[in-house]
């Protein structure tokens, strides 16, 4: 009788079939690593990039707000009328109560402001141009002067309580229009005016000597002697990394001088 005889047993290979603890652990722990380092990349290029949107905005709102304010200071004094007399001016700009802040335009002077008192000194202008109704000069709000021909206007600037600078418009006899903002956050505004004190009879003529207040220049009803004007826009100092945070503890002056273009 044969014996039951049996297959030769195989020893199967020894395989692994994972990574160990251990190894998953360094694994996870490499892993995070690398995100949190990625999520620090993408971190400083946010902030970076709010806080070049916000410096942005705050140059531009700057740039806007001496644009809209020399653009027409300059056209104080103008008239579109041609003269009949050498005196034509008094004619086409008459004296008028500027219902804004109270001031007073001079027969024939293009510009009145008022000096602003307390610790903030809130300084007011106001510019006078007479217009045809066709040449196409554009007032503080953007827009024309349409409303028949040698029509005067008053355009006026001020800050405002949320520390805007804001302008109003008068057209004629009409009504002062409804305030509009023309950039924000400036704490103040203060302005001195460049004056020829020899009423042009100076060498070179019609050129600036001194500088002085609205209330100054008032008290010596120099406002026809006015040559350019000097402002000097307080900007509130911007939180680069939150612009919902910016305060006007700490400020950043701009001072633009303007020069009239008929009396420079």
């Amino acid at each position: 009788m044969n014996p039951i005889s049996h297959p030769p047993l195989h020893r199967m290979p020894n395989q692994q079939a994972g990574f160990s603890l251990i190894e998953l652990m360094v694994a996870v722990l490499i892993g995070m690593f690398i995100v949190l380092g990625l999520s620090q990349v993408f971190l400083n290029m946010y902030s970076t990039s709010q806080s070049q949107g916000t410096l942005f905005q705050y140059q531009n709102n700057q740039r806007q707000a001496i644009l809209a304010l020399t653009n027409i200071t300059q056209s104080a004094g103008y008239y579109a009328a041609s003269p009949t007399n050498i005196n034509y001016a008094q004619t086409a700009l008459p004296a008028v109560t500027n219902s804004g802040d109270g001031s007073t335009f001079i027969a024939g002077a293009g510009i009145v402001g008022t000096t602003g008192t307390g610790s903030t000194q809130q300084d007011t202008l106001n510019i006078y141009y007479q217009s045809s109704g066709t040449d196409n000069i554009y007032n503080c709000q953007g827009g024309v002067t349409t409303v028949g021909s040698y029509t005067t206007v008053i355009n006026s600037f001020s800050i405002n309580a949320s520390n805007q600078l804001v302008c109003t418009v008068k057209v004629g006899a009409a009504a002062v229009s409804t305030p509009l903002v023309l950039a924000n956050n400036i704490k103040n505004m203060t302005i001195l005016y460049g004056i020829d004190t020899t009423a042009g009879g100076g060498s070179p003529l019609m050129t600036t000597n001194t500088y002085m207040t609205a209330t100054q220049v008032g008290a010596a009803s120099y406002w026809p002697n006015v040559r350019a004007v000097q402002i000097t826009l307080n900007f509130c100092t911007p939180n680069l990394f939150n612009a919902a945070s910016t305060s006007c503890s700490t400020t950043t002056p701009w001072v633009q001088t303007i020069n009239f273009m008929s009396k420079s």
